[in-house]
C-alpha cells in the first residue's frame, strides 16, 4: 500500500511539474521574431529553453552588434530583417528573424543575443509612417530609408545573399551599416 502511494504520489508531482513547465515556455515562431524595445543600446534576448551546456555557450557567446547611421528620424523605428544561408533575401516574407528598434538620435547601436554563430545577411529599413512595411515607388524603389549589411549599395536591381553576406563569429560580432535614400 505504502509503494502504491508514493507511485501515485510520485506520478502526479511529475504531471504537475511537466504543467508547469510548458506554461513558462514561450511560443516558437516558424520564421519571425518581432520584438519591440525602446532604447538606444538594446539587448535582445528571446525566451528559450536552456540545457546545462547551451548555457554555458550562451553565457561565452558575444552579441551581434548593429551600428545603423544616418536615420532620417529620430524616434521611427527600424526594422532589421536577419536572413540566413537558406533564406530568400532580401525578401520580407522569409525572414529568419525580425526586429524593430525605436532610435533615439541619428544612429542607433543595438545588440541581438539570440543568433548562433554563423554566416547571415541583414536588410533593414526605416518605418517612418509606421505602417509595417517598406514603402516603395510605382516602380519598386525605396521610398522610406533602407540598408543592407556590408553596406552594399544596390544600382539596378536588388542585392542577392552573396552580396551582403558576413560571417558572425566570437571575433567578428560588429555589423556598421550607413542608412540610403
Amino acid at each position: 500500500m505504502k509503494t502504491k502511494f508514493r507511485f501515485i504520489l510520485s506520478f502526479l508531482l511529475l504531471a504537475s511539474v511537466s504543467l508547469l513547465l510548458q506554461q513558462c515556455k514561450s511560443p516558437k515562431q516558424e520564421n519571425e521574431t518581432t520584438i519591440k524595445v525602446d532604447a538606444d543600446t538594446t539587448n535582445i534576448d528571446e525566451a528559450e529553453e536552456i540545457s546545462a551546456d547551451s548555457a554555458k555557450t550562451k553565457l561565452l557567446r558575444e552579441p551581434l552588434t548593429l551600428i545603423i547611421k544616418n536615420l532620417e528620424s529620430v524616434t521611427a523605428p527600424v526594422i532589421v530583417g536577419v536572413y540566413g544561408t537558406k533564406n530568400d533575401f532580401p525578401n520580407p516574407k522569409d525572414q529568419l528573424k525580425e526586429y524593430k528598434f525605436k532610435p533615439h538620435g541619428n544612429q542607433l547601436t543595438a545588440q541581438i543575443t539570440n543568433l548562433k554563430f554563423g554566416t547571415y545577411a541583414i536588410a533593414i529599413y526605416q518605418d517612418e509612417n509606421s505602417d509595417g512595411k517598406i514603402d516603395k515607388n510605382f516602380i519598386g524603389i525605396p521610398t522610406e530609408r533602407y540598408a543592407f549589411s556590408n553596406n552594399y549599395k544596390p544600382t539596378v536591381k536588388a542585392p542577392s545573399f552573396d552580396d551582403c553576406k558576413f560571417e558572425y563569429t566570437a571575433k567578428s560580432n560588429t555589423v556598421n551599416m550607413a542608412m540610403l535614400k
